[in-house]
């Protein structure tokens, strides 16, 4: 069997691997968000709060409607296509490329969030999708066909989710910074075109989201500041001069952005929502944007915030039983019906996920022995080849600027860091590998 077939079948083999959450749940795991997106998706309609892409990648995938097995499928696919590549990128001399990359994945979907996941509906998985390809076109040297697939894997993922572009700009322009500084002597190995380039990508999936991003951006920050407790700060000293409609709900704001924005008994709603509030949010956010001593509060608050979110990784976040009665249910019967058995029969829909409890725990072990790991890498840093540091060194910046991202623009929840939290333990076995198995790394070709 030639190497191309014998990599492609084994990519093949780590999708089936990576979507056993599903496989064990008996369907793909839902969220409520998954609704919006199916109706986004099945209705060419752009969501208030959020791209159409992601609905686009759902109508597709699924075969309008076929199935939404296949569109989990495809999601395990580009993932298990990226792990591929990145351990053969950080150890190309391993003896077996193709077995180690099975026992990688393998590892990371029985120990670590990456096949829930993988496994779920919503846009989650494409933010490490989104790293995963920045870092190998980044740090790589691949064929001209090859980069163009990367480059577009990073332009759909991107254009999955309105953070990412804030998450990508943010990454990159860190990481240039820390090329100009030589941090840990890896300037040669970051390229620095596909950086560029890959801002620019960025900066034009906007163009998928433009409508979102202004019809919405008003309600994720005011969430944040609402969460943060800066509102509830602002208001208590401006309300007395200030004719605000928001002062008549500042005793009364919810402690987490997530009920202020989705509960529809919270202020936000009794305001009149997202049209009715964008003018004087604006404002507020405007104000406390621009007053020096609301500026180091939001410092501080972001600072917490993104500790906070270093910490919440648990799977089964929000992944509660969407039965009769409920939008998601209708829409999965509308639009794709042949599920419907398997969906209503799903552990996640008989309540019969009981297990997470036990399995989260697992997840933290695990999660607290790869950071030990990594910490004791960094006494063994100069057997490390330079291409491995500045791969690996990039996955966990991104890791990090994501929970900087998800805490301070929007809300600290397990959803939000379980969603990358695996290329933690990743990162600490293409290290450990590196060195303990004495293995040169070199330019992927």
């Amino acid at each position: 069997m030639s190497t191309t077939y014998k990599s492609a079948l084994t990519i093949f083999l780590g999708v089936f691997i990576l979507l056993l959450a599903g496989f064990i749940n008996g369907f793909p795991i839902v969220y409520s968000d998954t609704s919006t997106y199916l109706a986004s998706g099945f209705e060419l309609e752009t969501p208030f709060d959020r791209p159409i892409t992601y609905g686009l990648f759902l109508w597709l995938t699924s075969l309008n409607g076929v199935s939404l097995w296949s569109v989990i499928f495809a999601q395990g696919l580009i993932t298990s296509y990226l792990i591929f590549n990145l351990v053969k990128l950080c150890l190309p001399h391993f003896n077996n490329i193709h077995l180690l990359h099975i026992l990688i994945v393998t590892f990371l979907s029985i120990f670590t969030s990456a096949s829930w996941t993988v496994s779920q509906l919503i846009a989650d998985i494409f933010t490490p999708i989104a790293l995963l390809s920045l870092v190998l076109l980044t740090v790589g040297s691949f064929s001209t066909k090859k980069k163009v697939l990367l480059y577009v894997i990073f332009l759909f993922a991107t254009g999955m989710h309105m953070s990412h572009v804030t998450l990508n700009v943010l990454l990159i322009a860190t990481v240039l910074l820390l090329r100009y500084l030589n941090v840990f002597g890896i300037k040669e190995q970051i390229k620095v075109s596909p950086l560029i380039i890959c801002l620019g990508l960025s900066l034009l999936s906007i163009l998928t989201m433009g409508s979102a991003v202004s019809k919405s951006k008003h309600g994720f920050l005011m969430g944040a500041m609402v969460e943060h407790g800066i509102t509830k700060k602002y208001l208590d000293e401006t309300c007395p001069e200030k004719n605000y409609a928001f002062c008549a709900y500042k005793d009364s704001l919810p402690e987490k952005a997530w009920v202020f924005l989705w509960d529809e008994d919270s202020p936000f709603y009794k305001m009149g929502g997202w049209k009715t509030t964008k003018k004087e949010f604006n404002q507020i956010i405007s104000a406390t944007l621009t007053d020096p001593t609301y500026i180091i509060l939001h410092i501080k608050e972001s600072l917490k915030a993104t500790a906070d979110q270093m910490v919440k990784f648990k799977i089964g976040d929000g992944n509660g039983v969407f039965l009769s009665g409920t939008r998601l249910h209708e829409r999965i019967e509308q639009y794709t019906s042949h599920d419907m058995e398997a969906y209503e029969s799903s552990l996640q829909n008989t309540k019969k996920l009981t297990f997470l409890n036990t399995y989260n725990t697992v997840l933290s072990v695990i999660i607290i022995l790869s950071l030990v790991g990594l910490i004791l890498l960094l006494f063994k840093l100069s057997s490390l080849d330079k291409t491995v540091i500045a791969a690996l060194f990039i996955i966990l910046l991104g890791v990090v600027i994501n929970s900087w991202a998800c805490g301070t623009l929007a809300n600290a929840i397990d959803r939000l860091g379980s969603k990358v939290i695996w290329l933690i333990p990743l990162t600490f076995i293409i290290g450990a590998m590196s060195i303990f198995l004495k293995i040169p790394s070199a330019q992927n070709r």
